[in-house]
């Protein structure tokens, strides 16, 4: 039998992952997996991560992305270039017709700059997110230590 005190942490928990899991749509796609990393004391920089699944017959473009804590939300892809890591800032990202595309660790990402104060482990973090054809839809983040993302 579970003590009081455990059985919120079991909800609470079970509550945290329904979130993560949930899936938001617009037009014809699909937003799963959203994600940011919890910064340190004093840092101003974080990150975010998606999957965007396109189910309908025409490319669409995530041309921008909002967040009210953060001076200014980058498209990012990382990639390495030889023995080097390259990062560039994107104008967007192309969501294939009937395609998936991840914004991971390693990969096509969301940089938050200048954040005016600290993402905390757990918080959930509302963003807009921009669509060329498909328009505006609202995503919450939830929010994790870096040692508690997956790496892909």
């Amino acid at each position: 039998m579970l003590k009081k005190n455990q059985f919120w942490i079991v909800v609470m928990s079970l509550l945290v992952m329904t979130i993560a899991n949930a899936q938001t749509k617009v037009g014809n796609l699909q937003i799963m997996k959203p994600s940011a990393r919890a910064t340190a004391p004093g840092q101003s920089i974080s990150s975010a991560y998606l999957t965007i699944e396109n189910k309908g017959t025409t490319a669409d473009r995530l041309v921008a992305v909002s967040f009210a804590r953060a001076k200014e939300v980058q498209l990012h892809e990382m990639k390495m270039d030889g023995d080097k890591m390259m990062m560039r800032q994107m104008t967007g990202i192309e969501i294939p017709a009937n395609g998936i595309v991840e914004l991971k660790p390693g990969g096509y990402h969301l940089m938050l700059m200048g954040l005016d104060s600290p993402i905390k482990d757990g918080e959930q973090l509302k963003m807009t997110l921009q669509f060329e054809k498909a328009g505006k839809v609202d995503v919450m983040f939830p929010s994790q230590a870096m040692g508690g993302m997956k790496m892909h």
